[in-house]
C-alpha cells in the first residue's frame, strides 16, 4: 500500500505542476495581449499622461493620486483619481483632445456621477 500511495501522490503532484504551468502560460499570454493593446492605444494619444493629470486636477481642484490608461475603451482615454477634501474623484480624460469626459465621485455609500456639459 505504501508504494501505491507514493505513486498516487507522485502522479497528483505532477498533475498539479502541469496544471500550474499551463495556467501561468495562459496568464502570461493574456498579459502580453493586454500590454500590446495598451501600447497601441497609447500610441494614438495626442496628449501625455502628465497633460491628462493636469486636466483632471484642474477640473476637480485636487491632487492626482493615481493615473492609468483605460483599456476597456476602443479610444484612448486616461483614468485619473483625484483627491479633494478627503474624497476621491474618478476623472476620465480623452487622450486625443485632452477634454474631461466624465467626473465621478468614488463613495462607497452613494456613487454620483456628473457628465461635463459642453
Amino acid at each position: 500500500m505504501n508504494k501505491q500511495h507514493h505513486k498516487i501522490l507522485t502522479a497528483l503532484f505532477t498533475l498539479v505542476i502541469i496544471a500550474s504551468s499551463a495556467a501561468n502560460m495562459a496568464q502570461a499570454s493574456e498579459s502580453k495581449e493586454k500590454e500590446a493593446k495598451e501600447v497601441a492605444l497609447f500610441s494614438q494619444a495626442k496628449i501625455s499622461l502628465i497633460d491628462a493629470i493636469k486636466a483632471a486636477e484642474k477640473k476637480v481642484g485636487g491632487k492626482a493620486i493615481e493615473a492609468e490608461l483605460v483599456d476597456e475603451s476602443n479610444t484612448v482615454q486616461f483614468e485619473i483619481e483625484v483627491l479633494k477634501d478627503g474624497k476621491t474623484h474618478e476623472v476620465i480624460v480623452d487622450g486625443i483632445t485632452g477634454k474631461v469626459l466624465k467626473v465621478s465621485l468614488d463613495d462607497e455609500s452613494s456613487e454620483s456621477s456628473e457628465k461635463e456639459k459642453e
